[in-house]
């Protein structure tokens, strides 16, 4: 009998489980841990968008005559180039903002002239200086420059000769063909940008995707 109870304290004391659960023993041990790191949050919606060149914009004509020359669909026309051609004279694709709105020679001052000088000095045309003077060296260059393009050398731009661009354009269709009578204000052509654009539609709350510059 004494033997037998001997055992059973023996068992109790080495940390059986009591019959009301206990409290477990604490740990040293840390919790599960992860590095701490810094990175940008990114918002990422998926939406369908249409690959083509953007908005079509549309040339008119500012001389009357015969269109005898239209450049071909899809070609890029750039800086001092035919954008079709009247009476097989080539009308002039510039670079600028402000439209050509009157004739320029001799005697002529305004930023229509210098808009006009800063693209003959981008061709390569020098002797005078750039500013906002026609000058008789400004008329002496024009005179080279018509003589390059097959134009009577008369020193003055008439009106029409050139169109006004803010770059590089993209021949999208045509709004006149070949041996139609061209007539002031009449559109003859349109034409989009030259870089590939993805237009998008979204709703006005997804707005904050639409801003300028993101890839």
């Amino acid at each position: 009998m004494a033997a037998a109870g001997a055992a059973a304290v023996a068992a109790n004391g080495f940390g059986l489980p009591d019959g009301d659960g206990g409290t477990p023993a604490h740990s040293a041990l840390p919790p599960a841990t992860a590095q701490v790191t810094r990175q940008t949050l990114l918002d990422t919606q998926t939406e369908t968008g249409d690959l083509g060149y953007g908005d079509t914009t549309k040339v008119a004509s500012r001389l009357s005559g015969t269109l005898t020359g239209l450049p071909v669909p899809g070609s890029t026309v750039k800086r001092g180039q035919a954008i079709f051609r009247i009476d097989n004279a080539p009308v002039v694709l510039l670079y600028g903002k402000l439209p050509a709105y009157r004739a320029l020679s001799t005697g002529a001052e305004g930023g229509d002239v210098k808009q006009f000088e800063q693209n003959l000095s981008a061709l390569g045309y020098d002797g005078f200086t750039v500013d906002d003077e026609y000058t008789a060296s400004t008329a002496s260059a024009v005179k080279q420059w018509q003589e390059d393009l097959g134009l009577t050398e008369t020193g003055t731009v008439e009106l029409g000769r050139v169109v006004y661009v803010a770059g590089a354009v993209r021949v999208d269709s045509y709004d006149a063909e070949l041996g139609d009578a061209a007539q002031p204000g009449e559109s003859v052509l349109s034409y989009t940008g030259s870089n590939r654009v993805v237009t998008v539609e979204l709703d006005v709350e997804d707005q904050r995707l639409a801003k300028k510059g993101p890839r």
